[in-house]
């Protein structure tokens, strides 16, 4: 069983011990839609807006069910913080049995109703097309892809940030080599463009998913899933699971909702304007990544925090990494506001597509500090199993601000692309505020699971 140093004196050790092989996971993950954007740059803008897509679609619709993995993550932790290994063992079964079987309708629904989506959203008919190869590719991989993220959320509950560091790694050069010999047709492969890499990114989360799963059971010093809990189901776990995951798959879906709302409102600017959004996408998704693996550290530390009976250690905890994010945000923010045509550069991108890109790098700096203390307050609430206050959150920004704001300044002030940009701004502002309020209102440590 694995335990959590919750020492006071050694918080700080101990935030930075855990955090900071997710951090390196994440930007590696990152990696891949770096790379993947990097090599289809080459072919094109229509290819580039097609893959950018194409990944939002896929993106919006399976990030909804990853509230499975945040409940699954949250008893896990809770249970090993009350050294309940048995417990933990079998929550862990039961949420990569309930992501196995999401993952299958996802891929089916996904197939089928793929190219639906991209006409929902207006997307020009030459982008469709270049899309849809790509789009049913990955979708096919959306069962191992569930299971790469609850396979690695159970691991970071349990305290082994590492190993999903070392999946991430080798999925990392894969998915490198990959593109590269698929997309170009190097050597023996053929050249099949973006449809190569999708097949890249997809095998590479199969190797990721194989190697989580052989960590996870395989008996061996620390946290494992005991052999009986996969062939024992329990109604009540299941409904458990369900219980903490909900919420979390109604924020969302309600967040994603709303992003495929202003997705319709940024493919109706056209395509130079939608491969200049995802070039700016890809820039802000890799200054995020730090954010990200810091708030799987405070969601491990909280659940164990909790489960130890230690709420004040946890609310420390959020303080800090607080702190630490706003910090390490204010100085990505630097490079963000100086030199954000030398970061779009990477992406081989037109004059046209690499100054409008440019312009909305330049007005994100501005959201920067604001998200990532929105993540580590929703990351706490999300440790303790309260996934009901992260939900009301989105549906505040969401429903209340990021639609409406964005509209109001895209369409009705004329400001077109920067003015989804600036509103994205003011959504994120808010929206931890109203975070910071709910944290200190302190729901998240009365939970029960």
């Amino acid at each position: 069983m694995t335990m959590i140093d919750l020492d006071e004196k050694r918080l700080n050790r101990t935030i930075l011990t855990l955090a900071w092989p997710a951090i390196l996971e994440n930007i590696l993950q990152t990696f891949v839609f770096i790379i993947d954007s990097i090599f289809v740059g080459r072919l094109g803008t229509v290819a580039f807006a097609a893959v950018g897509q194409s990944s939002m679609v896929l993106f919006t619709v399976i990030f909804t069910f990853y509230g499975v993995g945040v409940a699954t993550g949250a008893i896990v932790a809770r249970r090993l913080g009350q050294s309940d290994a048995d417990g933990a063992s079998e929550a862990a079964a039961h949420g990569l049995f309930i992501g196995i079987a999401l993952g299958a309708v996802l891929a089916a629904v996904g197939l089928a109703f793929g190219e639906q989506a991209l006409v929902a959203l207006g997307t020009e008919r030459e982008v469709i097309e270049a899309s849809l190869g790509y789009m049913d590719i990955v979708f096919s991989f959306s069962l191992v892809r569930l299971v790469l993220y609850i396979g690695a959320g159970i691991l970071r509950a349990a305290g082994d940030t590492r190993t999903p560091l070392i999946a991430t790694g080798i999925m990392n050069c894969f998915n490198v080599f990959g593109d590269w010999v698929l997309i170009f047709g190097i050597g023996p492969f053929p050249e099949m463009g973006i449809e190569g890499a999708a097949w890249a990114t997809g095998l590479s989360y199969m190797i990721g998913a194989s190697i989580l799963m052989a960590r996870l059971l395989r008996h061996r010093e620390g946290f494992y899933i005991y052999g009986q809990h996969l062939r024992r189901f329990s109604l009540t776990l299941t409904k458990s699971i369900f219980r903490i995951a909900i919420p979390n798959i109604g924020e969302q879906a309600i967040f994603q909702g709303a992003y495929w709302a202003f997705l319709w409102i940024v493919t109706g600017l056209g395509t130079t304007a939608l491969a200049a959004h995802f070039m700016a996408i890809r820039i802000e998704m890799f200054s995020f990544m730090p954010i990200y693996g810091l708030s799987m550290a405070v969601s491990a530390i909280v659940g164990q925090s909790l489960g130890a009976g230690k709420p004040d250690i946890a609310a420390l905890t959020v303080q800090k990494a607080a702190m630490i994010g706003a910090l390490a945000m204010a100085g990505l923010a630097i490079p963000f506001l100086t030199i954000p045509e030398l970061l779009v550069s990477v992406f081989s991108p037109s004059p046209e597509v690499r100054d409008l890109a440019a312009l909305c790098v330049r007005i994100s700096a501005l959201e920067l500090i604001s998200s990532a203390l929105l993540m580590m307050y929703s990351a706490a609430m999300r440790g303790a199993g309260d996934t009901l206050s992260p939900m009301l959150i989105s549906l505040f920004g969401a429903v209340f601000l990021r639609v409406g704001v964005i509209y109001l300044f895209t369409i009705e002030f004329g400001w077109g692309l920067a003015g989804v940009w600036w509103g994205t701004v003011i959504d994120w502002g808010l929206r931890a505020v109203v975070g910071y309020i709910l944290f200190r209102h302190g729901r998240w440590k009365r939970i029960s699971i």
